[in-house]
């Protein structure tokens, strides 16, 4: 394995470590068990739910059509390995791109689709991120306790947000990441790397389409607040979906701008258990958001990731 990316799994075992001693973990226990087994049904069909919009993001930038069964298959295999396996956000985009090709998908064209996409979801979550913020002006100015906040917290998600929306930028404008990317898409095979900045650049210049997915990525991510809603439900907690929303996007931040610890290990823990306060809730409560997010990312990605095998399989056998 790649020392990096094991001092990095190291670096955030060692967060999540913290995390679970500081807290009281009877506490956290008690929070996942009002939830119970319905609610944490509920929080995997909501789940699904918000992968299925988000996935749809992508559709206005293939070169080629393909089914929505195809599309979803693509970014829940992105994303289940990515949130179970030991390897970075990033190093989900490469299965993601092999799903599409196995529904039909030449290689060059399901990089380049699946590079793009990265593209409009990253400038998506900016503006997410940016919704966030408003919905915690609105919540935050409200308390004399929590006003303090205010400052830091648009600060901080201003950064992250213009980071995120300055990125997309340099991608549509022409930035050489996406030749390095087709470098590393196809180390040695100079054909297929020209092919694919070629693709990726026409998907660029269709403006139109480009800002759709990006709109329906957005769409994606607001809808991840109210899977959170649904979660706070689920444990008795009758938070408002601007409060929901305001934490999803702040943590959705958190987790792009350390993109490089494989499943956002402890980043995500510490990201739900500092924000949770803010909004009046505990830090317990914020550590249980996260442990019932872990549990549902799991259940959903053994199938998966069987079920992508078993295709894998049967496509040896037909060779």
């Amino acid at each position: 394995m790649n020392p990096r990316l094991v001092l990095a799994l190291a670096f955030g075992a060692a967060i999540l470590a913290v995390m679970l001693l500081r807290f009281d973990l009877a506490v956290v226990m008690a929070s996942l068990a009002r939830a119970g087994w319905s609610g944490f049904a509920a929080v995997v069909a909501a789940g699904l739910g918000c992968e299925i919009v988000l996935a749809i993001g992508i559709w206005p930038l293939l070169p080629r059509p393909a089914s929505l069964a195809a599309i979803v298959a693509s970014r829940q295999l992105r994303d289940s390995t990515a949130d179970v396996l030991p390897i970075t956000q990033l190093g989900g985009l490469a299965f993601a791109a092999r799903a599409l090709v196995l529904a039909g998908l030449n290689t060059t064209d399901a990089a380049a689709a699946v590079i793009a996409d990265l593209t409009a979801e990253t400038f998506a979550q900016g503006l997410y991120v940016l919704l966030g913020v408003l919905a915690s002006l609105s919540l935050l100015r409200a308390s004399a306790q929590l006003s303090p906040y205010v400052g830091a917290m648009l600060a901080g998600a201003l950064f992250l947000s213009a980071g995120a929306i300055g990125f997309a930028f340099a991608q549509i404008g022409g930035s050489h990441w996406a030749e390095r990317m087709g470098e590393k898409l196809f180390p040695g095979k100079l054909t297929q790397a020209r092919a694919f900045r070629q693709t990726i650049h026409a998907i660029y210049r269709r403006r139109a389409r480009l800002a759709l997915s990006i709109l329906l990525q957005l769409a994606g991510w607001v809808a991840s607040g109210c899977w959170l809603w649904v979660v706070l439900a689920a444990m008795g907690l009758h938070s408002s979906l601007w409060t929901a929303i305001a934490i999803q996007a702040l943590v959705e931040g958190l987790r792009s701008a350390t993109v490089f610890i494989p499943a956002a290990i402890g980043v995500q823990e510490a990201a739900y258990a500092m924000l949770a306060p803010v909004f009046g809730l505990t830090p317990e409560i914020g550590l249980a958001i996260s442990l019932l997010r872990r549990a549902r990312d799991v259940v959903v990605a053994i199938p998966v990731l069987l079920l992508w095998q078993g295709a894998e399989a049967r496509r040896a056998g037909k060779a």
